[in-house]
């Protein structure tokens, strides 16, 4: 059965976790590193961790993995050997397990939770390239290159048998279907995809969202489907878009409402309030989505307000 759907049936809506590299700047530490939050994987993991603490313990249902960033391609160019950086691949989905089981052990009260699932993020393909091209899909590359770079990092990521993979902030329906390609011929996992948007109906690479959902449709490697990292106001109507489509469960976790500067690898201004953002969630949650989180400049503030609100 569909994990998403079955958890669903305990508990009206599944809670996401908020930002990780935003909750590692406000914790005090520097992410501006082409490897952004990736780099403490090496430099110093309980970092990672105390992140995913702060968002199991404000309710998350679901914590996603700091391997957004991490690539075999990356690490190389940041002098590691290709040993180190595969074991640092499998380390941000082997921490957030451990610190999942640590907090579940811990929890006195387990009736009013569903455990945690540990959902490992895998990123575009620009993500790596940290020149803003995760944001248009223009990678500049052949279909072939685009492949391998994530066959190998699904591979590395599928041995450390998180709970469920997140396919995340993708601009471009093609690489979405690259990565299907890829899902079909690999181990099976529950699977979210979940697409960056530039506007109510289209994704930030060009495609239109209904088209991208007609495709997922029809995945049986997708388990649900949805929106991420977007500006808050335009996820109403993509909801309403992908259900034209759409039988799966919808995942929405907007950002903060900012808008990302590439150059200076900086939010600008017009993050909203972590208690609107959590009443703009109960509109996506009666719009129709039923996992629901925050992307960049959320917090674990806004999670404990939208984790009240919805259950």
């Amino acid at each position: 059965m569909n994990i998403f759907k079955e958890l669903l049936e305990k508990q009206k809506a599944i809670i996401l976790d908020g930002a990780l590299g935003t909750q590692v700047q406000k914790n005090g530490y520097d992410v501006n590193d082409s490897l952004w939050s990736a780099k403490f994987l090496d430099e110093n993991p309980e970092v990672i961790k105390e992140v995913h603490r702060q968002y199991l313990e404000a309710g998350a249902d679901c914590i996603i993995t700091s391997s957004y960033q991490a690539s075999i391609e990356g690490f190389l160019e940041k002098g590691f050997s290709e040993e180190k950086a595969v074991n640092l691949i499998k380390l941000s989905i082997n921490i957030a397990k451990e610190e999942r089981d640590i907090f579940w052990g811990n929890l006195e009260d387990k009736n009013k939770r569903i455990k945690p699932l540990v959902a490992a993020s895998i990123g575009p393909y620009g993500a790596y390239l940290a020149d803003g091209s995760e944001y248009t899909g223009d990678y500049g590359i052949s279909d072939e290159k685009l492949k391998q770079f994530h066959k190998k990092r699904l591979e590395i990521i599928l041995e450390t048998s998180p709970d469920l993979l997140a396919i995340e902030t993708i601009p471009i329906l093609k690489e979405v279907k690259i990565i299907c390609e890829l899902l079909k011929e690999l181990k099976k996992i529950p699977t979210w995809v979940t697409f960056s948007a530039k506007n109510e109906s289209t994704t930030n690479g060009g495609d239109d969202i209904k088209e991208c959902m007609r495709f997922l449709e029809n995945q049986d490697c997708v388990s649900a489907v949805g929106i991420n990292c977007t500006a808050p106001q335009y996820i109403p109507k993509l909801i309403e878009n992908i259900k034209l489509v759409s039988s799966k469960p919808i995942v929405v976790y907007p950002n903060g409402g900012s808008k990302y500067n590439p150059i200076l690898k900086v939010w600008e201004k017009g993050e909203i309030s972590a208690l609107e953002y959590s009443k703009l969630s109960l509109l996506w949650f009666q719009k129709g989505a039923k996992i629901i989180g925050g992307c960049c400049e959320t917090s674990p503030e806004e999670i404990l307000n939208i984790r009240e609100r919805l259950l």
